[in-house]
Parts: C-alpha cells; sequence; structure tokens
C-alpha cells in the first residue's frame, strides 16, 4: 500500500488517494508514506532511488517468469468487452490476471474477480448492445466462453494462440466457484509470501486449515479457537497518535 501511494505521488503524479482500510496496519502503510514524502521534499531521503528498486525487483520477476516479448506485448492490441468481436469477454483483464497468478501467485485477489466475470448475466437471445448495456459497471466484462470464436478478437495480438491458451488456462484455474485449497494453491507455485499486517482484522487471518478453529470459536462464545481479533485500547491510542501526526504535517 506504502509503495504504491508513494509511486502514485512521485511518479504519476495524482495528489489524491481512495484508502479501503481493513485493518491498523493499513493506515499504519498510508502514514507511513506520507512521512516518507515529507522526508523526500526535505531532500533527507532517495525516495526515487527506493521506488526504481521496488518497481525493478517486480518487473525483473515478471520477465523471469513470462519473458521479455510477453510482458513487453501480451497485454497489447486486445479489444475491449465491449467491442462486439469480443462477445463481451474481458480479454485482457483475463490476461492480465495470468501475468498476477504466474508472476506474484495473487490467486485469492484473481479468483474473486473472475469469478465476478462468471457471474456477469449474458443472454444469447439479446443483441450484443443490449448484453453489453446491462453489464455491471464495476469489473465489466464476462469471463471466457468456449463457444464463442475469437479469432477476429485476437487477430492483432502478436500471438494469438498463446494468447488464448493462456485465457482458457485462466479460466481452468479460477471459473470454479469452490476456492483452491491452500495445499493446492502451493503445488501450482504461488505459496503465499510473508504477511506484514500486524493487527488481526476480524475474523483474521485465516485459511483453508482454519475450519476446526473456528467451530470452536462459536462453540466456545469466543474463549477459544480463533481470538483476540478485533480493534481494542491499543488501536484507540493508535488513532490519536495518527490525529496528531496528521495535524504536524
Amino acid at each position: 500500500i506504502g509503495l504504491a501511494l508513494l509511486h502514485g505521488w512521485k511518479n504519476i503524479g495524482f495528489h489524491t488517494a481512495s484508502i479501503g482500510i481493513h485493518g491498523q496496519s493499513d493506515l499504519d502503510e498510508v502514514m507511513g508514506a506520507v512521512k516518507m514524502m515529507a522526508l523526500s521534499n526535505q531532500g533527507k531521503i532517495d525516495l526515487q532511488n527506493i521506488l526504481d528498486g521496488a518497481t525493478g525487483r517486480l518487473e525483473s520477476r515478471a520477465e523471469n517468469k513470462l519473458g521479455k516479448e510477453w510482458m513487453e506485448k501480451g497485454l497489447l492490441n486486445l479489444p475491449s468487452c465491449f467491442d462486439e468481436a469480443t462477445d463481451g469477454i474481458a480479454l485482457g483483464h483475463i490476461l492480465w490476471m495470468y501475468n498476477l497468478l504466474e508472476c506474484y501467485g495473487m490467486y485469492e485477489y484473481c479468483h474473486d474477480r473472475y469469478i465476478s466475470l462468471v457471474g456477469t448475466q449474458w443472454n444469447k437471445k439479446k443483441s450484443f448492445k443490449e448484453n453489453a448495456d446491462a453489464m455491471p459497471a464495476a469489473n465489466v466484462g464476462r469471463s471466457y466462453d468456449e463457444s464463442i470464436d475469437l479469432t477476429k478478437a485476437l487477430e492483432n495480438h502478436y500471438n494469438p494462440s498463446l494468447a488464448l491458451e493462456r485465457i482458457k488456462k485462466v479460466h481452468e484455474w479460477l471459473s470454479p466457484s469452490e476456492p483452491m485449497s491452500d495445499e493446492e494453491i502451493e503445488k501450482r507455485g504461488w505459496k503465499k509470501g510473508y504477511n506484514l499486517t500486524v493487527w488481526d482484522d476480524m475474523p483474521g487471518i485465516l485459511d483453508s486449515r482454519a475450519t476446526k478453529n473456528i467451530v470452536l470459536q462459536n462453540l466456545t462464545g469466543g474463549r477459544m479457537g480463533i481470538v483476540g481479533t478485533g480493534p481494542g485500547n491499543l488501536v484507540k491510542s493508535g488513532a490519536l497518535q495518527f490525529r496528531e501526526v496528521i495535524s504536524k504535517e
């Protein structure tokens, strides 16, 4: 969160960001970014060097995983889901998810978004325009449909057969409504990385192996199983500190 904000402020130049906070540590990162930006403006740190280092590591991993040519051209010359040749299929969105999965193992993030595409209603008895106009405004488009010939939609892509193969892969991985188990995710090389969250959200950080603890929590009224989640006095004192920092900055 912090580096993304700093990249936006420093390299893109926007001045406002909307932050979705689900835990105290998210706000910690935002305030950390504010402090780093202030130090950069005072000439006390080389922020551009820090951002270049982070971006360089991400780009290097992506190139190693997918190849230089794909990273340069893989998401170019693709029609949007509002182009009739796609029949509403979100080609660019789906291939972007392929990149996130293979490069960074972002399974949960991608699964949530792909399931939304799967849920997009598409009535083949209606015209393309009628279906397109009815698509939800958020996470627009629909998932891959094997009955649709995408030859024309992919004709300007540098490697249409590879693009189609990867679209099909994403559909195979993400279309089941039941998420993969943590063991399955790890087998595919998408093992979860380290977590910098310092405060447990409600109901805490869970995976498929936490079911017994959830049941235990419910049976014991929260005395056993998953405990110690949610805000407390530390959160209240932390909020006061944030207000002081903001007022001083």
